[in-house]
């Protein structure tokens, strides 16, 4: 039996030997074919009423989601833009059962979530309070009763959102691309702007539920720790007494496509960064043939990692960004392509010739099959991580039962994956990429404009505002100077004798954030060039800046030091002056007319010390409305509003509205000015 065991033994050894020796080390091995994946389990039933439902179950954790998505055909709201937005976040802000704060509660207490758009409701719960939950959305889904207070407050929100998209460069160039490539008519054309916001009513929210919010336009999607049988016994509870509707379809018009190079800019006065974003239309639907191989040329050009073209050549070679990216997205109506890209103000047209550059090398095949291959397996990694989240699984099967995928689009992603090869990528490139017929759109400082004119294809740069509208440049008289625009706001200030007689000047601005109210005393006395600004915080002092005798210190409850920068100092100093317009025009220019909230407005620009200055009259008053400083990277814009007369007699803004980079809109007041009171520069 020994013996027979051993000449076993010595055979399969004989057998692992012989297989070793015909194994090429050196080479890779090859990989098998792709596998069919096993797509995670879902179940799918239809209500009488058309409501299609998709059951994902998890028993892992004692959680349930519902989520009715509703398909709504995208249509022009036109003077109305935004309604859907609105409707959206009133629909759930009351019914003829429950206030808005009576559902928030009842929420709160079974530690759940809620939620509506436009095109949603749906919350997420432990599975033992569905009951519960699904009272409250049927409750919310039958009964709303859109509260008029609840609109004026989502609208009083929107408004305040809108002053902030006005110096958002992202929210600006996403408007004049929509203004310049979907025409009037087309569904997505419409642009939300104080006057749509204001226009917004609760019958239009009412219209919008009333015609879009149906059964048989719609799909809900339950995830977690419930079966099917007992999905099916809720929806019939809750559901089926939802009537079905009619669905509502448009028609759009074509696209604007770009012929040659067609640059759209609009101004960001002060602005030392551009940003930049070369666009094209495309024609790519959700599940098409093309959207593989196209998604793995776009992340060899930009939307993939560091080592993209884009990345690699204007952030590590040319130093213009931290980072440049592309991408590509289906649509039903219409697709896009895009690059885009924060860079440098002085390399904005350079960034756009090095993008328009990498993308010529892409139609010339500059990639190869590594690319190809590094990308099929990232994505193939992704997909298989994707597999384990029933989230995911129920996303993927909401997509076959939205667009109408082959049941086994998911379970063969891997195999389309596999097959894409070196030719479907030129393919795409060859049909998507089109280097000499791309719109150019930036945001940044006007002086670049004729710096991209010349790459423009008919030599003219189109400029729109924040709305989308073209940019109307008025004259300036020829009598008009910088000297006589300044001679007008010293008159409505009061006058030159009063703005000469300011000795001293005390002023306190409140402004208050995050509950707490931040108090500023700037105290000045220009002639001994004295300064102070202290500010403090429920009463304590949390930091001070003095400026006395040529010498600056700067105060925290962590110490104080001395400032010994000239550059610090000087650009401290021009704070000295409340009115600076007093020693006249010199190293100022008038930038010509814009318009400020509605009104024109005389646009004067000066730079010092790095910082640039616009500084806005309005025409009429002579008012001083507002200021963009620009220094270090970042532009901060000033509103000044609500003058008022102060005791010494001089005009002063009691309102000031700043726009900062990412803290967004604030609003100081100004609650105290006192005028030539005596104060000494050795007790500020």
């Amino acid at each position: 039996m020994k013996k027979i065991l051993s000449i076993a033994m010595l055979s399969v050894l004989i057998s692992v030997f012989s297989m070793s020796a015909q194994i090429d080390r050196t080479k890779a091995p090859q990989p098998g074919p792709a596998p069919k994946v096993e797509f995670g389990d879902f179940e799918k039933f239809t209500l009488d009423n058309g409501l299609r439902v998709i059951v994902v179950e998890d028993h892992e954790r004692p959680v349930v989601s519902f989520g009715i998505r509703f398909i709504v055909d995208p249509f022009v709201e036109g003077e109305k833009a935004g309604k859907s937005s609105f409707f959206g976040d009133l629909w759930s802000k009351g019914t003829a059962n429950r206030t808005a704060e009576q559902i928030n509660n009842e929420v709160d207490f079974l530690g759940a979530s809620f939620a509506t758009s436009s095109g949603f409701i749906g919350f997420t719960a432990l599975s033992k309070y569905t009951d519960q939950m699904m009272d409250i959305l049927s409750d919310v889904l039958y009964n709303p009763t859109f509260p008029q207070e609840e609109l004026d407050k989502i609208k009083d929100q929107a408004l305040g959102g809108l002053q902030m998209s006005k110096s958002s460069p992202a929210a600006v160039i996403s408007n004049i691309q929509t203004a310049t490539v979907y025409p009037k008519g087309h569904a997505y054309s419409d642009i939300m702007t104080e006057a749509t916001v204001n226009a917004i009513t609760v019958d239009d929210c009412r219209e919008y539920y009333e015609s879009y919010i149906i059964p048989n336009s719609a799909i809900l999607v339950i995830v977690g720790d419930m079966t099917l049988e007992q999905a099916k016994d809720i929806c019939q509870k809750y559901l089926s007494d939802w009537k079905e509707g009619e669905v509502i379809t448009y028609d759009d018009p074509a696209v604007n496509r770009p012929e040659g190079i067609e640059v759209v800019f609009s101004p960001k006065d002060g602005a030392v960064q551009s940003t930049i974003r070369m666009m094209c239309p495309i024609d790519l639907k959700p599940g098409s043939e093309d959207a593989m191989p196209l998604t793995i040329a776009n992340a060899i050009y930009g939307g993939g990692d560091f080592a993209a073209k884009l990345m690699k050549n204007l952030r590590e070679t040319k130093g213009y960004t931290y980072g440049a990216y592309s991408s590509v997205s289906s649509d039903l109506i219409s697709g896009t392509f895009y690059a885009l890209a924060d860079v440098n103000g002085n390399a904005t047209d350079s960034s756009f010739v090095e993008m328009r550059k990498e993308l010529q090398n892409m139609v010339d095949g500059d990639y190869t099959e590594a690319d190809l291959k590094k990308f099929k397996t990232i994505y193939a990694g992704s997909f298989s991580r994707s597999l384990e989240s029933s989230d995911q699984i129920a996303e993927y099967a909401y997509m076959i039962e939205r667009y109408g995928f082959p049941e086994d689009y998911y379970a063969t992603y891997l195999q389309r994956l596999d097959a894409v090869t070196m030719d479907d990528v030129r393919r795409v490139i060859a049909k998507y990429f089109d280097p000499d017929n791309m719109y150019w759109f930036c945001v940044g400082d006007p002086s670049v404009i004729p710096a991209l004119a010349q790459y423009d294809s008919d030599g003219v740069v189109v400029e729109l505002d924040f709305e989308g509208k073209p940019v109307e440049h008025k004259e300036v008289a020829a009598d008009v100077t910088v000297q006589t625009v300044f001679d007008n706001y010293i008159n409505y200030l009061g006058g030159r004798e009063l703005v000469e007689g300011i000795v001293d000047m005390t002023e306190q601005m409140d402004m208050n954030m995050q509950g707490m109210t931040i108090t500023t005393v700037t105290k000045r006395i220009p002639a001994q060039k004295a300064f102070s600004q202290v500010q403090s915080m429920g009463g304590q002092e949390v930091s001070s800046v003095k400026l006395v005798n040529g010498k600056m210190t700067v105060a925290s409850p962590m110490g104080s030091q001395e400032i010994t920068d000239p550059a610090q100092i000087e650009a401290m100093s021009a704070d000295l002056y409340p009115v600076p317009e007093i020693f006249g025009a010199e190293g100022y220019e008038l930038a010509g007319i814009e318009e400020v909230d509605g009104r024109d407005a005389y646009k004067v620009k000066s730079s010092a010390s790095g910082v640039t200055v616009y500084d806005y009259y309005d025409v009429e008053t002579g008012a001083k409305v507002k200021s963009i400083e620009s220094a270090m990277g970042q532009s901060v814009e000033t509103y000044y509003a609500e003058y008022q007369k102060t005791a010494y007699g001089i005009m002063y803004p009691a309102v000031l509205k700043m726009l900062v980079p990412q803290a967004g809109e604030m609003e100081a007041r100004i609650v105290d000015v006192r005028i030539n009171t005596g104060l000494k520069a050795k007790k500020l």
